[in-house]
C-alpha cells in the first residue's frame, strides 16, 4: 500500500497580505455600520420632540389624503405615478410651482370634515 502524501501548501506573502487586507476591509465596513447606527441614535435623541410629532402628523395626513384621492390603487401604482410625474417635470420651475399650487388645493379639498357624518352617508 503506497500512500501519497500531499505536500503542505505554504501561502505566499502576497496571499497573506491579501487576506489581511480583506480582513481590514471587513472590519472597516463593520465599524462604519456601527458608527452610522450611533449617529442615527444621536440624531434621534437630539431631535426636538415637538418637531418630530408635527412631522409625523404631516406624514399621517399625507397618507390619509393619498388614500382618499387614489382609493383602490395599490401602493406600487401610486409610487409609479409619482415617479412618472417626477421624470416628466424634472427641474422645470414653472411646472414645479404649478404642482405645488395644485397640491395645496388638493390638501385643502381632501381635508377631513369635522364632526359626525350624517346617517345617510354611512
Amino acid at each position: 500500500m503506497e500512500t501519497t502524501t500531499r505536500k503542505r501548501h505554504r501561502r505566499t506573502a502576497e496571499e497573506r497580505l491579501a487576506d489581511l487586507e480583506a480582513k481590514r476591509q471587513q472590519l472597516e465596513a463593520r465599524m462604519n455600520e456601527q458608527l452610522r447606527k450611533f449617529e442615527e441614535q444621536k440624531r434621534r435623541l437630539q431631535e426636538n420632540p415637538k418637531l418630530k410629532r408635527e412631522r409625523d402628523a404631516q406624514r399621517r395626513m399625507l397618507v390619509d389624503r393619498i388614500s382618499r384621492l387614489a382609493n383602490g390603487w395599490e401602493p406600487t401604482q401610486i409610487l409609479a405615478a409619482v415617479a412618472e410625474v417626477y421624470e416628466r417635470v424634472g427641474q422645470n420651475e414653472a411646472q414645479l410651482q404649478a404642482l405645488h399650487q395644485r397640491g395645496e388645493a388638493l390638501m385643502q379639498e381632501l381635508k377631513p370634515r369635522r364632526g359626525r357624518r350624517p346617517r345617510n352617508s354611512m
